[in-house]
């Protein structure tokens, strides 16, 4: 009776360190399966990354015609050309936030990365959007205070864009 018992324990034994390999031999597989997979999800992310810069380069450059035509605004308004100002942001400057807006919030990113700037510039060409009237009346009426004051914040959202623009070229 006693081997009996031995070979039960010798076969639970046994079958212990089998399905101990096993299990390790599970693990093993399961890990040299999955890196590739995690180098594979790496090297994806980064095309996905740049494919998403390139698309918000693009989306750059149009808040980029915007802000241009705004500075060309500022210029005339400056020189006290009241109506050549108040026609550049009414042929210029405003057409041209529409567009990037549009542009914008029809672009679809494919990383978290990528929609976080998305999401930047779309704010910043909203505050850019919601500041025009501001800034006409205060062409229109003439009042160095406001002017003063609408300036300020175009100088911002610049500031704002500025930073934005560095941060997608440089991928960070």
């Amino acid at each position: 009776m006693r081997p009996t018992h031995i070979t039960r324990q010798l076969v639970l034994l046994v079958g212990l360190v089998g399905l101990v390999g096993l299990v390790g031999l599970g693990a093993c597989k399961k890990s040299e399966s999955t890196e590739p997979t995690d180098r594979g999800a790496a090297e994806d992310e980064s095309t996905l990354r740049a494919e998403d810069r390139a698309k918000l380069e693009q989306l750059v450059t149009l808040d980029v015609q915007a802000s241009r035509a705004m500075k060309d605004a500022d210029d005339a308004a400056r020189t006290g050309d009241a109506g050549a100002a108040l026609d550049v942001v009414a042929k210029r400057a405003a057409p041209a936030i529409d567009e990037a807006r549009r542009a914008v919030e029809g672009a679809t990113m494919r990383t978290a990365w990528g929609s976080a700037k998305r999401d930047e510039l779309a704010a910043i060409l909203r505050d850019r959007q919601a500041e025009i009237p501001r800034y006409e009346e205060a062409i229109r009426e003439g009042d160095p205070e406001k002017m003063l004051e609408v300036v300020g914040v175009q100088a911002s959202i610049e500031r704002r864009a500025i930073a934005t623009v560095a941060a997608v070229k440089e991928g960070r």
